[in-house]
Parts: structure tokens; C-alpha cells; sequence
């Protein structure tokens, strides 16, 4: 089933949509599908919400984009990527045309590439913070490829294209090499334009409120303090000064606390292995771990779960 043609219409239908993964992917096995579409004037995509991740290359044309509430004008050669969740939609006025590729995929897709690439400071710039801070830094921070990088990633999504189409033998392993090959193309762009998306928030407060919720959002992800000064554009000993000034906890601190209280919900409500757990919420040390716990709450995770369950 095509997923974005069969959300245009030529007028608005009521109610939000939600598109399912089992609708539009191509298998649990493999969550993933990619096309090409052309939204004409008069005509718009309406605002609909999904459950995978929706990479969008505008190839041609220019249009509005509605996300959260929010309008934007999109054109040729602008990259981005939306969320699951997250309402958004276009509209095409009179006189344009707007060329849009969709790669949609599920984060099993590339688990083990994206936790990778998440220690890739540009990546993570491009792949997560600049969708969560779109609405609040008023999408500036998008990428907008200039003529010859809108040729290459043209000819690296025509790749992707011909191998996801064509199904040979071992096409799901070359696709996502591709999709790999992709992101880091597009990454190294967004670091060579000096793009921080947290650093376009002007005002200290509310910028670090926003590595907090970026932080609770990602606890399980290997992020450093090193990779948040970056990401805010200060130097580690500035940002862990301003971090613990506005939180009372140093950032190491305020990352494991949280990734503790995720632990200590996981050993009352599910029956998870401690070591799972433990990987669950980015501890790969069980020693650590455990050793982190007690401090926290004074007791070991098998003792806190056997008190829970009483």
C-alpha cells in the first residue's frame, strides 16, 4: 500500500490519521519501504501521524509543511527526518509542484548501526535532536543541500530504489548499507554547515530544560558529556558547570539517576532479567549496575523487586 499517496486528497478529511507499520512496511523482518510521489497545486497531504521513522527528500518543487501545528515552506534540495508520532501534512498552492521522496523505517531496521552512530556527535545532531527540537528552534536548523549534494544523495536513494525494487539475493543487507551510507553522507553536510540545533536556543533555561528532556527521551543511548557540549555549543567544563548550576547534578549524575528510575520500574512491572535491565536502560556493566542501584536506593534491584512484589 502506498503510505503517502493515500493521504492526498483535494480536500481535508476529518479527523487525525494514524499509519501503521503493518500497513506500509515490508515485513516485521524488515520494516521498511521508500517511494516517490508529486503533490500538485491545489492538492495536500493531510495531517497524519505514523508509528515508523519517515525520512523525507524534497527532490523538486516547493511547498508548506504542517508540523505540530507549526507551517513551514519546504523546497527542492531540504532534508529531514520525522518521528513516530508526530502529526504533520503538506499543502501544495497554486502554481507549484512538490517532488517528495519517503524512506520509512522502524529503528530495528539498523539497531545495532544506530547505536553506533549515536557516539557520531553530527549524526545525532541530524537524526534526533534536530526533530526534537524542530517546533522549538522553528525548523532553522533543517538541512538544505546545495546543487551538487542534491546529485549525490539523488544518485545514493536512486541505489537504495533499484535494490529495494529489484529484491536480488541479499538485497535487505546492501539496502540497509545503503540507508547507512546515506545518513552518514548527510551527517558529515550537517557538520560541515556548523549546525547545532541546541545551541539556536537563545535563552540558558530553557536550553538546558531541553538536554533534560532530550536526556530522559534517550537515557538508554551511549551519550557523553562530551557529545551534549558539542550538541550546545560550549566546551565540557562551561557545559557541566551551566548542567549542574540548573539541575543541582552533574551530567553523568542526572543520566544514570534517570536511567535508574527506568530500571526500578522495569524490575516491578515486568519480569525481566537484572542483567536485561540493566542493557535495557544503556548499562552494560551488571557490577555497575548493580552497584549504582544500591547507592540510589539503598538496596540491591533483587532485593528491591522481591519488596515491590510484597
Amino acid at each position: 500500500m502506498d503510505y503517502l499517496m493515500n493521504t492526498i486528497r483535494e480536500r481535508q478529511a476529518s479527523g487525525m490519521v494514524m499509519y501503521r507499520s503493518s500497513d506500509y512496511l515490508q515485513s516485521p523482518e524488515f520494516p521498511f519501504h521508500m517511494d516517490k510521489y508529486e503533490i500538485r497545486a491545489g492538492q495536500f497531504v493531510e495531517e497524519h501521524s505514523h508509528e515508523f521513522i519517515e525520512f523525507v527528500f524534497i527532490a523538486g518543487g516547493r511547498g508548506i509543511h504542517r508540523y505540530q501545528q507549526e507551517e513551514y515552506t519546504v523546497a527542492k534540495g531540504d532534508v529531514f527526518v520525522i518521528g513516530p508520532g508526530v502529526a504533520h501534512g503538506y499543502r501544495v498552492d497554486a502554481g507549484d509542484t512538490l517532488e517528495v521522496y519517503n524512506l520509512l523505517l522502524e529503528p530495528p531496521l539498523l539497531s545495532g548501526e544506530l547505536e553506533a552512530l549515536f557516539k557520531v556527535t553530527p549524526f545525532v545532531n541530524f537524526f534526533y535532536v534536530e526533530p526534537f527540537l524542530r517546533k522549538t528552534v522553528e525548523f532553522q536548523s533543517r538541512l538544505t543541500l546545495d546543487a551538487a549534494q542534491i546529485i549525490e544523495l539523488q544518485y545514493l536513494i536512486g541505489k537504495i530504489k533499484q535494490e529495494y525494487l529489484n529484491q536480488d539475493a541479499g538485497y535487505q543487507v546492501l539496502t540497509k548499507t545503503m540507508l547507512i551510507e546515506l545518513f552518514i553522507f548527510l551527517s558529515r553536510i550537517y557538520d560541515r554547515n556548523k549546525k547545532n540545533p541546541l545551541a539556536a536556543l537563545t535563552d540558558e533555561g530553557r536550553l538546558f530544560q531541553q538536554v533534560c528532556e532530550f536526556i530522559r527521551m534517550h537515557h538508554m543511548k551511549p551519550l557523553t558529556l562530551t557529545q551534549a557540549s558539542q550538541m550546545c555549543g560550549y566546551s565540557p567544563s562551561a557545559f557541566s558547570a551551566k548542567f549542574k548550576q540548573h539541575t543541582g547534578k552533574t551530567f553523568v549524575e542526572y543520566r544514570n539517576e534517570i536511567r535508574l528510575n527506568v530500571a526500578g520500574e522495569l524490575l516491578k512491572g515486568t519480569e525481566l532479567k537484572i542483567l536485561d535491565i540493566a542493557l535495557k536502560v544503556g548499562i552494560d556493566d551488571l557490577s555497575y549496575f548493580n552497584r549504582m542501584f544500591r547507592g540510589l536506593f539503598g538496596v540491591t534491584p533483587g532485593v528491591y523487586r522481591r519488596d515491590a512484589g510484597n
